[in-house]
Protein backbone atom coordinates (compact mmCIF):
# COMPACT_ATOMS: atom_id res chain seq x y z
CA UNK A 1 0.00 0.00 0.00
CA UNK A 2 3.10 2.22 -0.60
CA UNK A 3 0.52 4.58 -2.94
CA UNK A 4 -0.91 6.18 0.23
CA UNK A 5 1.62 8.12 0.91
CA UNK A 6 2.27 9.06 -2.73
CA UNK A 7 -1.51 10.78 -2.63
CA UNK A 8 -2.51 11.10 -6.40
CA UNK A 9 -0.01 8.91 -7.99
CA UNK A 10 -1.35 5.83 -5.45
CA UNK A 11 -2.60 4.24 -7.97
CA UNK A 12 0.88 2.55 -9.07
CA UNK A 13 0.85 0.91 -5.62
CA UNK A 14 -2.39 -0.86 -5.72
CA UNK A 15 -1.45 -3.48 -2.86
CA UNK A 16 2.48 -4.16 -1.58
CA UNK A 17 2.58 -7.59 -3.04
CA UNK A 18 4.89 -10.44 -4.15
CA UNK A 19 4.21 -12.40 -6.97
CA UNK A 20 7.16 -14.59 -6.86
CA UNK A 21 7.75 -17.37 -4.20
CA UNK A 22 11.07 -15.99 -2.86
CA UNK A 23 12.19 -18.67 -0.78
CA UNK A 24 11.60 -22.67 -0.73
CA UNK A 25 11.22 -24.18 -4.04
CA UNK A 26 9.40 -22.38 -6.26
CA UNK A 27 5.94 -21.25 -7.26
CA UNK A 28 3.32 -22.60 -4.68
CA UNK A 29 -0.27 -24.23 -6.08
CA UNK A 30 -3.41 -22.16 -6.93
CA UNK A 31 -4.94 -22.29 -3.28
CA UNK A 32 -1.78 -23.46 -0.53
CA UNK A 33 -1.00 -24.08 2.97
CA UNK A 34 2.41 -22.89 2.46
CA UNK A 35 3.05 -19.24 3.64
CA UNK A 36 2.96 -17.17 0.28
CA UNK A 37 2.85 -13.67 0.25
CA UNK A 38 1.98 -10.30 -1.84
CA UNK A 39 4.48 -8.49 -0.09
CA UNK A 40 7.02 -6.53 -0.24
CA UNK A 41 6.67 -5.77 -4.13
CA UNK A 42 3.83 -4.37 -6.05
CA UNK A 43 3.33 -7.62 -7.64
CA UNK A 44 0.55 -10.09 -6.72
CA UNK A 45 0.71 -13.58 -6.39
CA UNK A 46 -1.08 -16.08 -8.32
CA UNK A 47 -1.91 -17.86 -5.47
CA UNK A 48 -4.68 -17.78 -3.19
CA UNK A 49 -4.79 -18.58 0.69
CA UNK A 50 -6.27 -21.90 1.21
CA UNK A 51 -9.76 -22.62 2.60
CA UNK A 52 -10.25 -21.38 6.42
CA UNK A 53 -6.99 -20.07 6.90
CA UNK A 54 -6.20 -16.14 8.11
CA UNK A 55 -3.09 -14.46 6.75
CA UNK A 56 -1.72 -11.25 7.88
CA UNK A 57 1.20 -9.07 5.90
CA UNK A 58 2.35 -5.63 7.70
CA UNK A 59 4.74 -3.25 7.44
CA UNK A 60 6.08 0.31 7.60
CA UNK A 61 7.11 2.57 4.29
CA UNK A 62 9.43 5.53 4.36
CA UNK A 63 9.07 7.28 1.13
CA UNK A 64 10.87 10.45 -0.32
CA UNK A 65 10.16 12.96 -3.27
CA UNK A 66 11.83 16.82 -3.57
CA UNK A 67 13.80 16.20 -0.11
CA UNK A 68 10.13 15.77 1.51
CA UNK A 69 9.87 12.53 3.36
CA UNK A 70 6.27 10.55 4.70
CA UNK A 71 5.63 7.27 5.83
CA UNK A 72 3.02 4.72 6.28
CA UNK A 73 2.60 2.22 9.33
CA UNK A 74 1.40 -0.20 9.95
CA UNK A 75 0.05 -0.69 6.15
CA UNK A 76 -1.83 -3.80 6.92
CA UNK A 77 -3.43 -6.63 4.51
CA UNK A 78 -5.28 -9.34 5.46
CA UNK A 79 -6.15 -12.48 2.97
CA UNK A 80 -8.63 -14.97 4.34
CA UNK A 81 -9.22 -18.28 2.24
CA UNK A 82 -12.98 -18.57 0.97
CA UNK A 83 -12.12 -22.39 -0.72
CA UNK A 84 -13.28 -22.52 -4.31
CA UNK A 85 -9.60 -20.78 -5.02
CA UNK A 86 -11.01 -17.83 -3.65
CA UNK A 87 -9.52 -15.55 -1.21
CA UNK A 88 -11.27 -12.13 0.65
CA UNK A 89 -8.90 -9.30 1.35
CA UNK A 90 -9.02 -6.40 3.71
CA UNK A 91 -6.05 -3.79 3.97
CA UNK A 92 -6.02 -1.01 5.80
CA UNK A 93 -2.84 1.85 5.09
CA UNK A 94 -2.47 2.74 8.52
CA UNK A 95 -1.28 6.47 10.09
CA UNK A 96 0.10 8.02 7.31
CA UNK A 97 2.53 10.85 7.44
CA UNK A 98 4.73 14.04 6.38
CA UNK A 99 5.44 17.31 6.73
CA UNK A 100 4.67 17.30 10.48
CA UNK A 101 0.76 16.36 9.75
CA UNK A 102 -0.39 12.64 9.87
CA UNK A 103 -3.84 10.98 10.15
CA UNK A 104 -5.36 7.36 9.40
CA UNK A 105 -5.34 6.51 5.53
CA UNK A 106 -8.27 4.99 2.91
CA UNK A 107 -9.22 1.57 3.38
CA UNK A 108 -9.34 -1.54 0.69
CA UNK A 109 -11.56 -4.92 0.37
CA UNK A 110 -10.90 -6.95 -2.49
CA UNK A 111 -11.32 -10.94 -4.42
CA UNK A 112 -8.99 -12.78 -5.35
CA UNK A 113 -9.54 -15.91 -7.54
CA UNK A 114 -7.18 -18.48 -8.94
CA UNK A 115 -8.30 -19.48 -12.87
CA UNK A 116 -5.72 -21.48 -13.60
CA UNK A 117 -3.05 -23.98 -12.13
CA UNK A 118 0.58 -23.85 -12.18
CA UNK A 119 1.38 -26.29 -14.95
CA UNK A 120 4.25 -27.59 -16.30
CA UNK A 121 5.82 -25.79 -19.31
CA UNK A 122 5.47 -21.67 -19.83
CA UNK A 123 1.52 -21.87 -19.42
CA UNK A 124 1.40 -19.53 -16.30
CA UNK A 125 -0.57 -19.76 -13.54
CA UNK A 126 -3.46 -17.31 -13.40
CA UNK A 127 -5.15 -14.87 -11.57
CA UNK A 128 -7.76 -12.08 -11.43
CA UNK A 129 -7.91 -9.48 -8.67
CA UNK A 130 -10.89 -6.99 -8.41
CA UNK A 131 -10.91 -4.11 -5.33
CA UNK A 132 -12.33 -1.12 -3.84
CA UNK A 133 -10.68 1.85 -2.09
CA UNK A 134 -12.76 2.86 0.80
CA UNK A 135 -12.83 6.17 2.25
CA UNK A 136 -12.66 5.65 5.46
CA UNK A 137 -9.05 7.93 5.99
CA UNK A 138 -9.12 11.03 7.66
CA UNK A 139 -9.49 14.59 5.79
CA UNK A 140 -6.24 15.76 4.42
CA UNK A 141 -4.97 11.74 4.12
CA UNK A 142 -7.72 10.10 1.95
CA UNK A 143 -9.22 9.85 -1.85
CA UNK A 144 -12.87 11.39 -0.53
CA UNK A 145 -14.04 8.39 -3.38
CA UNK A 146 -14.94 4.46 -3.81
CA UNK A 147 -12.77 3.77 -6.01
CA UNK A 148 -12.36 0.47 -7.93
CA UNK A 149 -9.38 -1.60 -9.31
CA UNK A 150 -8.46 -4.84 -11.08
CA UNK A 151 -5.32 -7.12 -12.13
CA UNK A 152 -4.83 -10.30 -14.35
CA UNK A 153 -2.21 -11.68 -12.55
CA UNK A 154 0.50 -14.22 -14.06
CA UNK A 155 3.34 -16.35 -12.61
CA UNK A 156 5.89 -19.12 -13.72
CA UNK A 157 8.05 -21.53 -12.40
CA UNK A 158 11.25 -20.82 -14.09
CA UNK A 159 13.09 -23.36 -12.33
CA UNK A 160 13.38 -24.65 -8.52
CA UNK A 161 14.44 -21.94 -7.23
CA UNK A 162 13.57 -18.90 -9.56
CA UNK A 163 10.62 -17.90 -10.96
CA UNK A 164 9.00 -14.92 -12.35
CA UNK A 165 5.53 -12.87 -11.80
CA UNK A 166 4.20 -9.93 -13.58
CA UNK A 167 0.27 -8.03 -13.89
CA UNK A 168 -1.51 -5.95 -15.76
CA UNK A 169 -4.49 -3.79 -15.18
CA UNK A 170 -6.57 -0.58 -14.39
CA UNK A 171 -6.96 1.46 -11.43
CA UNK A 172 -9.16 4.79 -10.88
CA UNK A 173 -8.38 7.31 -8.20
CA UNK A 174 -10.68 10.20 -6.55
CA UNK A 175 -8.57 13.25 -5.39
CA UNK A 176 -10.72 16.13 -3.13
CA UNK A 177 -8.80 18.69 -6.00
CA UNK A 178 -11.14 17.21 -9.06
CA UNK A 179 -14.68 15.88 -9.42
CA UNK A 180 -13.62 12.49 -11.95
CA UNK A 181 -10.93 10.15 -11.08
CA UNK A 182 -7.82 9.65 -12.50
CA UNK A 183 -7.34 6.47 -14.03
CA UNK A 184 -4.37 4.57 -15.59
CA UNK A 185 -3.10 0.87 -16.75
CA UNK A 186 -0.98 -0.50 -14.37
CA UNK A 187 1.83 -3.18 -14.74
CA UNK A 188 4.64 -4.99 -13.02
CA UNK A 189 6.86 -7.55 -13.64
CA UNK A 190 8.94 -9.40 -10.87
CA UNK A 191 11.96 -11.84 -11.04
CA UNK A 192 12.21 -13.89 -7.28
CA UNK A 193 15.51 -16.33 -6.47
CA UNK A 194 15.08 -18.40 -3.90
CA UNK A 195 18.20 -18.41 -2.49
CA UNK A 196 18.31 -21.26 0.48
CA UNK A 197 15.40 -22.83 2.06
CA UNK A 198 14.99 -19.73 3.70
CA UNK A 199 16.32 -17.11 2.65
CA UNK A 200 14.92 -15.38 -0.97
CA UNK A 201 15.46 -11.92 -2.87
CA UNK A 202 13.54 -10.16 -5.86
CA UNK A 203 14.18 -7.48 -8.22
CA UNK A 204 10.97 -5.66 -9.96
CA UNK A 205 10.36 -3.33 -12.19
CA UNK A 206 6.12 -1.49 -11.76
CA UNK A 207 4.50 1.72 -13.55
CA UNK A 208 1.39 3.18 -15.05
CA UNK A 209 0.05 5.07 -17.93
CA UNK A 210 -2.23 7.75 -16.85
CA UNK A 211 -5.15 8.12 -19.24
CA UNK A 212 -4.58 12.18 -18.64
CA UNK A 213 -1.83 13.23 -20.77
CA UNK A 214 -1.44 16.01 -18.32
CA UNK A 215 -0.11 13.57 -15.83
CA UNK A 216 3.60 11.98 -16.59
CA UNK A 217 4.13 7.90 -17.31
CA UNK A 218 5.46 6.56 -13.92
CA UNK A 219 8.07 3.82 -13.61
CA UNK A 220 10.06 2.80 -10.32
CA UNK A 221 12.25 0.03 -9.56
CA UNK A 222 12.65 -2.10 -6.23
CA UNK A 223 14.30 -5.06 -4.75
CA UNK A 224 14.70 -6.89 -1.65
CA UNK A 225 14.85 -9.92 0.63
CA UNK A 226 12.85 -12.15 2.55
CA UNK A 227 13.42 -14.46 5.18
CA UNK A 228 11.34 -16.93 6.53
CA UNK A 229 11.89 -16.96 10.62
CA UNK A 230 9.40 -20.07 10.89
CA UNK A 231 7.17 -21.93 8.34
CA UNK A 232 4.21 -19.28 8.77
CA UNK A 233 6.33 -16.19 9.77
CA UNK A 234 8.21 -14.05 7.16
CA UNK A 235 9.74 -11.20 7.71
CA UNK A 236 10.80 -9.26 4.56
CA UNK A 237 13.34 -5.47 3.65
CA UNK A 238 13.41 -3.74 0.09
CA UNK A 239 14.32 -0.23 -1.10
CA UNK A 240 13.45 1.14 -4.48
CA UNK A 241 14.00 4.42 -6.50
CA UNK A 242 11.54 6.38 -9.13
CA UNK A 243 12.76 6.21 -12.78
CA UNK A 244 10.57 8.48 -14.39
CA UNK A 245 7.39 10.47 -13.89
CA UNK A 246 5.56 11.79 -10.87
CA UNK A 247 6.59 8.98 -8.42
CA UNK A 248 9.15 8.60 -4.93
CA UNK A 249 12.84 9.40 -5.47
CA UNK A 250 13.43 6.69 -3.03
CA UNK A 251 11.35 4.37 -0.63
CA UNK A 252 12.44 1.75 2.05
CA UNK A 253 10.48 -0.61 4.31
CA UNK A 254 10.03 -3.67 6.44
CA UNK A 255 7.64 -5.59 6.75
CA UNK A 256 6.17 -9.18 9.01
CA UNK A 257 4.02 -11.50 7.48
CA UNK A 258 2.23 -14.75 9.05
CA UNK A 259 -0.35 -17.06 9.32
CA UNK A 260 -2.69 -17.56 12.30
CA UNK A 261 -3.36 -20.62 13.48
CA UNK A 262 -6.44 -22.76 13.15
Amino acid sequence: MRGAVRGVRGFVRLAAGCGVMLAGTGIAGAQTSDLVTDRPDSTESATVVGRGLVQVETGYLFASTDDVGGYEVPGTLVRVGLGGRTELRLGHGGVVGSEGRHGWSDSTLGIKVNLIEQADGWRPELAVLGGLSLPTGETGFSSDGVDPSFLVVFAHEVSERVSVGYNLGAAWESSPEQADRDAAVVYSLAVGIGLTERLGTFVELFGDQPAREQIDAGLSLDGGFTVLLTPLVQLDVFVGTGLHGSVDDVFVGTGLSFRLPR
